[in-house]
């Protein structure tokens, strides 16, 4: 079964929340993957973008 998607200017702003939960898989997916992709790299993961905020934090307070 095919999905036929059109593409009306002027309608988007209606149909967004429709579009948005009905292909909610599909953002989910590109959403974890962005995820991954950007801590893959780094030695602690996505605990970094947790620790890095508290280090910068830390760090201003000291300083000021």
């Amino acid at each position: 079964m095919s999905q036929r998607i059109v593409i009306e200017p002027g309608r988007s702003e209606k149909n967004y929340w429709k579009d948005l939960w009905h292909f909610k898989e599909l953002f989910y997916i590109l959403t974890w993957r962005d995820i991954k992709v950007k801590y893959k790299q780094t030695i602690l993961g996505v605990l970094w973008a947790v620790i890095r905020p508290l280090l910068t934090m830390l760090v201003f307070n000291v300083v000021f």
